[in-house]
């Protein structure tokens, strides 16, 4: 039977399209301290089917890069992570040569706002949390926040000080390294009695006429969503061609009201390509019944679904996740991400994780 060239041509396309879906995992930083554990990670990505790495370039404030490498167009005065043993060694470098190999995407995970862990040992004495105490975030009663408290203490968004910092050191690594994208993570408040830090203060105060409770948790969300939209465009600008993404909260509502995170209109608005769900459950019935009201929102193409891979009791074994990229795929998202790396290894989930 002879086939018509356009029925091949046709086929090639439809490969072509199945196979673009998005198959991510995040990999902490502290899994790049060397080239040892970078050829490790590598090797298994290729093996196991993934096509997108999400390199945490920024743990706490600090860089898995060297900062204004080549040019200092955008300030990033940031050490490097204390881990990184080899002085000469650059992870992100040595992770984008390497990836290129295999033909995977490398997109910077970068944390955004939070700029410490819950200890400050490691930190060097012109970290930021040191030289601009004045830029942590307080709550309500003008309290600074506590390091050992959430995640690690967060810079204020409300700020434009803390903002243009942070754009900068974004800005610095998309004009420095061959990278694919971009990713932002804790692009959030902590959480909804944070916010309230004097600097921030003032400026809510000098725009807005009106000012109750609405027109504070407005403003919050204004000060995350014009950041986003800041960091796409200035990226874009730079390299029209990356991609720019979010880690964001899954329940849209929690994200707006708890987080003033409204992922929903920067997908919307066209201010990210992505958003990247952290729908964490290990409940394959919670999984699905969640995804069904993201569907809703028919933006599904946009959306990739992050997944748990994580077990600290070994009691979520690996046919629970394999339910899970089967349902992304089912619901036709734009793909998933497994968090993380690190987890994977320690419960050894590459063995038995259906990855097509």
């Amino acid at each position: 039977m002879k086939i018509h060239p356009a029925f091949v041509l046709l086929l090639f396309f439809s490969i072509t399209i199945l196979s673009a879906k998005i198959r991510a995992v995040w990999v902490p930083l502290w899994e790049m301290t060397t080239p040892e554990d970078i050829d490790q990670a590598i090797k298994e990505f290729n093996e196991n089917n993934i096509n997108l790495i999400l390199a945490q370039a920024r743990y706490r404030g600090d860089a898995g890069y060297f900062p204004n490498k080549y040019n200092d167009f955008y300030p990033n005065p940031e050490k490097r992570y204390y881990a990184i043993e080899d002085s000469l060694f650059d992870p992100l470098a040595y992770l984008i040569k390497k990836s290129r190999e295999y033909d995977l995407e490398v997109h910077v995970w970068f944390t955004t706002f939070v700029i410490t862990g819950h200890e400050l040992d490691n930190l060097d004495s012109t970290h930021v949390y040191f030289t601009h105490p004045q830029w942590v975030t307080t709550d309500f009663s003008q309290r600074k926040m506590d390091p050992e408290s959430f995640e690690g203490a967060f810079l204020d968004p409300g700020i434009q000080e803390v903002q243009e910092y942070t754009l900068n050191i974004i800005l610095d690594i998309v004009s420095n390294y061959d990278i694919d994208g971009v990713q932002l993570d804790y692009i959030r408040y902590p959480d909804v009695h944070f916010g309230f830090n004097e600097l921030a203060r003032k400026v809510y105060k000098s725009e807005v006429k009106y000012q109750d409770a609405k027109s504070w948790q407005s403003w919050k969300q204004d000060q995350i969503s014009e950041f986003v939209r800041a960091v796409y465009e200035n990226v874009k600008n730079i390299s029209p061609e990356l991609k720019v993404t979010a880690a964001v909260v899954p329940d849209i509502d929690e994200a707006i009201e708890r987080y003033s995170q409204n992922w929903m209109e920067w997908l919307e608005q066209g201010y990210v390509d992505n958003v990247y769900l952290m729908e964490y459950t290990t409940s394959t019935t919670t999984f699905k019944k969640n995804l069904k009201y993201i569907s809703s929102f028919k933006m599904n193409k946009k959306i990739v679904v992050g997944l748990r891979t994580w077990s600290t009791t070994h009691r979520y074994p690996a046919h629970k996740i394999n339910e899970k990229i089967k349902l992304t795929k089912k619901m036709k998202f734009a793909g998933y991400s497994l968090f993380s790396y690190s987890g994977i290894r320690q419960a050894e989930y590459f063995k038995s994780l259906k990855m097509k």
